[in-house]
């Protein structure tokens, strides 16, 4: 990657943390990636406040699909509804 290309990368970055500021105070995300077989997963760990997590799958979702459309990738996804919670 160039020198301008991580630049540019970083102020994105710099962008989004003002964008989020306050919506997150902590918490771990783990990745998981097999480059040559093209795979990844992620996981999020202890997210604070814990009702933020549907929010950042979701955001993560749009980034990566946002990310591959950038490469002329076909994206298509497969994102579980949120459950209903029992009355019982």
């Amino acid at each position: 990657m160039t020198s301008n290309w991580q630049q540019q990368m970083q102020h994105l970055v710099d962008k989004g943390r003002q964008g989020a500021a306050g919506l997150v105070t902590g918490g771990e995300m783990v990745i998981d990636a097999d480059p040559e077989q093209g795979f990844f997963r992620v996981k999020l760990h202890n997210v604070q406040p814990p009702h933020m997590v549907g929010q950042l799958t979701t955001a993560f979702c749009l980034v990566l699909a946002n990310g591959g459309a950038m490469f002329n990738l076909v994206v298509k996804q497969r994102v579980q509804p949120p459950q209903e919670a029992s009355n019982g």
